[in-house]
């Protein structure tokens, strides 16, 4: 080499000795990016970086030189780090604030600290050095939510940035869709949207998620440095890109996959046909609420997106109960306009608490015998017909066990126990062979391409295990108490089950149709019958499908039909209100101990939950001895919360053994995904 020090204008020449933080930051560069000063050090001199005194000293003599600052910073560039699949974040040791008279001895403390961590494979090791901005604010900005959701998540403090992704402090956040409004809420001592607009830029020009480290200083922004989000797939990404395509710009909407979607998954248009059918004014599903006294009104609420089955949310509730929400929460409802119709509302929700959910033996009767009965030889539009008067049934089934399992809800409100926890051990409660009752098979692929043929037949040891945490408190309940719920969770766990079957013959009756449509595709000569299901179904009952229009759709079909979609889609962030965080995901049981314990106790069985008051990332040595961590201070952009995603290590942050009746020794469960920790009894 000509030289041992890789200015801007070298980078492209020297970059098979540079690693990808350098190569990033020269590509920042190149698109228009603010960035401080900076040279890089190629991996070609590492090692007498680390060995030869005089030569750092002739090195940050040169440097001083070159770049002419005040303060400095040294930052890794290793040739392993930055990848697109392993980021090694936090791994090698960073200095900021160095003065000139400090900076030969920091670059020997840098380079060191990489010689032990790479076993002195130092030809893998380069080194940047920057200009050191003292900044007003700092921060840490994924683009894309790391756990593969399309939301942007910006992290700042009025601090070092440092101090935020060692996981030191717990920084702001700021989350939300591109799509949307900004929240109005934000620091006026920055421009936000300035700002956001250049991270938004950074993510199209690198074509890919991106993890940026920023600050601001004097109203100048400044890039210190940018990576791929290593737990983001190509294929996830995609994904992203065609829901911010395809969702409304700014606006409310909340669309949910549901029981319908369950039924029908990736429907194709004649699926979607029959189903707008069942809900439509005068099908199925109005008959059966006009039977119990409620009004119902269509309001085409079916939504596919990315051929996912979604519920709009907003007109569904508009169709059932103008002026009454059932998302999930009450934040949900404030984010959508005020319902109208609020008498017609009342009404309803009086008939649905009226409605008694007794009878379970004649639904069970009447569903049995429609499951059992032959095939029947039948044209098109009878059996069409047959699905919609068999879906009376499905759907009164549904209806009945949604109100019999919120009843029971209502009764469990503060027990210690929930309807989920009852019904994956309900051998206590009831003896279902004499229902004959066995689950369907999971319903994966095209709507029209499910089939189960088998014979219905009870599974004698589905979910018949014992759990000592529902037989203690069974047995600790008074007996005047366990007589009124017994029987509300038999009737529950009764209709469930009966659900199921209403599923199954949901699926037989769509079997009879897809093979009746075969039948049609190859009496019109169709080259692939398969086609017919891309057809509409007015066209098809009423022979005008064509083939050649058929595959247009398919076309377009096929173009998502390996999408994995998330299973609600809103405008807006649902913030949690908790001081628990989930920044890696995933579920770990383990003894809670501490880093001290740890140490003193060899163990490889990884059944510890380590507790750390900082989400430091020389946390990562413990890695293979431990199933998650707890941590009071850190965040969802911490070094160590990256790692831990890459590795599948669940982590959650904001617990502290001061403010919580948890202590050390203490066997938890924690949840990484909804930021949970409990107790195992």
């Amino acid at each position: 080499m000509k030289t041992s020090i890789v200015q801007l204008h070298e980078i492209d020449k020297y970059k098979k000795y540079l690693g990808n933080k350098t190569l990033n930051l020269k590509k920042s560069v190149d698109f228009g990016f603010k960035v401080p000063k900076f040279i890089a050090l190629p991996s070609l001199i590492s090692k007498s970086l680390l060995s030869d005194k005089n030569t750092r000293k002739e090195i940050a003599d040169e440097i001083i030189n070159i770049l002419h600052c005040k303060k400095y910073a040294i930052r890794s560039s290793a040739l392993i780090e930055d990848t697109k699949g392993k980021s090694l974040a936090g791994q090698f040791l960073t200095k900021t604030d160095i003065s000139r008279k400090d900076l030969e001895k920091n670059i020997y403390t840098v380079i060191k600290q990489a010689d032990t961590y790479l076993n002195g494979d130092l030809d893998k090791f380069s080194t940047i050095i920057q200009e050191y901005i003292s900044p007003d604010i700092a921060g840490v900005t994924f683009t894309r939510n790391p756990n593969g959701n399309r939301e942007m998540i910006v992290e700042y403090g009025f601090c070092e940035g440092e101090k935020i992704v060692s996981g030191e402090m717990k920084p702001n956040k700021i989350s939300f869709y591109w799509n949307n409004e900004l929240a109005k809420n934000l620091p006026n001592s920055f421009s936000t949207n300035q700002i956001i607009k250049k991270f938004k830029d950074l993510e199209k020009k690198n074509n890919f998620p991106q993890d940026i480290e920023w600050c601001i200083k004097d109203n100048q922004f400044y890039l210190l440095q940018n990576r791929p989000i290593t737990t983001i797939s190509d294929k996830q990404y995609q994904q992203i890109i065609f829901l911010e395509e395809v969702l409304p710009k700014q606006g409310k909407y909340y669309f949910a996959k549901t029981e319908v979607s369950e039924i029908a998954p990736k429907p194709t248009l004649i699926t979607l046909d029959i189903l707008k059918q069942i809900y439509s004014n005068n099908g199925p599903v109005d008959k059966v609420y006009k039977k119990y006294g409620v009004n119902y009104q269509d309001t085409d609420f079916l939504k596919i997106i990315g051929n996912e089955l979604y519920v709009d949310k907003e007109k569904e509730i508009h169709g059932l109960l103008a002026s009454y929400s059932y998302l999930d929460g009450k934040d949900y409802s404030a984010k959508f306009k005020k319902y109208s119709k609020t008498l017609s509302s009342l009404k309803n929700l009086f008939f649905l608490n009226k409605i008694k959910t007794s009878g379970h033996e004649k639904l069970f009767d009447e569903l049995k015998t429609k499951i059992e009965a032959k095939k029947p030889k039948t044209d098109l539009k009878t059996a069409f017909k047959t699905f919609l008067t068999d879906y009376e049934t499905i759907f009164e089934t549904n209806l009945l066990s949604g109100l019999s399992i919120k009843k029971l809800n209502l009764i469990l409100k503060n027990e210690p126990i929930n309807f989920a926890e009852i019904i994956s051990n309900y051998s206590l409660f009831i003896d279902l062979e004499e229902y004959n009752i066995q689950y369907t098979q999971a319903l994966k692929g095209n709507s029209l391409e499910i089939s189960d043929e088998s014979s219905f037949i009870t599974d004698q040891d589905n979910n018949k295990k014992e759990n000592a945490k529902l037989k203690n408190w069974w047995a600790n309940i008074p007996k005047y108490k366990q007589k009124i719920l017994q029987e509300k969770i038999t009737e529950a766990i009764i209709y469930n089950r009966l659900r199921e079957i209403g599923r199954w013959l949901t699926i037989k009756n769509i079997n009879i149709i897809r093979n009746l449509l075969l039948d049609h595709a190859k009496n019109y000569g169709w080259q692939d019958t398969k086609n017919i299901y891309f057809a509409n179904l007015d066209n098809v009952l009423n022979n005008k499908a064509n083939e050649k229009d058929c595959l247009t759709n398919k076309t377009a079909y096929n173009k998502y039909n390996d999408f994995n979609l998330p299973n609600r889609l809103t405008a807006f962030i649902l913030e949690k209100k908790t001081e628990l965080l989930g920044v890696s995901a995933g579920l770990a049981n383990g003894i809670l101990q501490t880093q001290e314990t740890i140490e003193k106790k060899a163990t490889k069985n990884k059944q510890i939950i380590l507790y750390t008051e900082i989400l430091s990332p020389d946390l990562t040595v413990y890695f293979d001895k431990i199933s998650g961590i707890i941590s009071n201070n850190g965040s969802l952009l911490s070094h160590l919360a990256i790692i831990a995603r890459e590795k599948n290590i669940p982590v959650v942050v904001g617990f502290s053994l001061n403010d919580n009746k948890l202590q050390i020794g203490d066997n938890i469960q924690i949840d990484g995904s909804e930021g949970k920790i409990n107790r195992i009894i």
